[in-house]
């Protein structure tokens, strides 16, 4: 029945990842609430303690240290008794007038078995309209005890394994008024963080190099819109997709956001995104909700975080 349980946690966690082609598939679940109800359109706004995963270019832009956590709940009524869930806590603080500094984890997994991610995030300021950032960050999962299956050990009983990865993140502040250009390319040296566990297969960890480029404009000082293209895997054998997200003050310090994406891939669709955002005193309350178009049956996630300035 664990093994039943485990190959039901692995689903889980595949189906709500955008890659399933890949091992570890973390960095494309989403981070904070904020970047998630913009549709994770967020590589040319990333202004906030998301900077770490989404663009470390953008920790140039952070003024103020900021101490976030998020925590998601995921709902995929294949698993039973088990604590299917994400986590991902972030710190950022500038370093004087040119230098960022962002540190970074996150967790998805249940009991049985997790994937995570490490991050050191430096971004540099070029000019006073250009930055860029860099992200080392070491990728792991472990799974848990899975007994033998008639007399026969699961591959995946107690293994654990992971590498390092590098992010390169620019962004750019247009002569346009208004209007912000943000780039990343994420796993730049494409690590393999299963190498060594799948006999006869020493690529079958290798993570693809992705590209994210985007343009935010800010309509007013309370409304912005955001606009993302996304090709995962340079080798054009995965998906690309188009994601476009906005945000508008409601009332006093209350947010209204909300974001999608279009996938370009056969039998494919995309997915919807939509959040509200409050700041009181130097706290941040953040929720998004997060649906896949093509995994209904997934019944989304809810996804909460908590900032706090100082």
């Amino acid at each position: 029945m664990k093994t039943l349980k485990m190959l039901s946690a692995l689903a889980g966690l595949l189906l709500v990842a955008v890659s399933s082609e890949a091992v570890v598939n973390i960095q494309n679940v989403g981070a904070g609430a904020r970047s998630q109800a913009l549709g994770n359109s967020f590589v040319a706004v990333a202004d906030n303690s998301d900077a770490v995963f989404e663009n470390p270019a953008g920790l140039g832009l952070i003024a103020k240290k900021q101490l976030a956590y998020t925590n998601v709940s995921l709902f995929f009524g294949g698993i039973e008794g088990d604590d299917l869930g994400q986590h991902v806590l972030s710190y950022v603080q500038p370093l004087g007038s040119k230098l960022g500094l962002g540190l970074g984890y996150e967790r998805i997994g249940s009991e049985l078995m997790s994937e995570n991610g490490a991050f050191l995030s430096l971004s540099y300021k070029i000019s006073k309209a250009l930055n860029i950032g860099l992200s080392a960050k070491y990728l792991f999962w472990s799974v848990g005890d899975i007994p033998a299956d008639n007399g026969r050990a699961d591959p995946l009983s107690n293994q654990t394994a992971g590498n390092v990865g590098v992010d390169l993140g620019v962004m750019w502040k247009t002569p346009f008024k208004g209007a912000q250009f943000g780039l990343l390319l994420k796993n730049l040296n494409q690590p393999n963080v299963a190498y060594g566990t799948v006999p006869g297969d020493g690529d079958a960890g290798k993570l693809p190099m992705d590209v994210h480029a985007g343009v935010a404009y800010q309509l007013n000082a309370q409304s912005l819109v955001s606009v993302q293209y996304v090709l995962r895997d340079m080798s054009g054998t995965s998906d690309s997709r188009l994601v476009v997200g906005g945000e508008t003050e409601l009332a006093g310090d209350l947010m209204l956001r909300a974001g999608g994406s279009k996938v370009f891939e056969e039998d494919a669709t995309g997915d919807l995104n939509a959040g509200l955002g409050y700041k009181w005193n130097k706290v941040w309350f953040d929720y998004a909700y997060h649906i896949p178009l093509d995994l209904t049956e997934t019944n989304g996630a809810h996804r909460f975080s908590f900032a706090y300035d100082f």
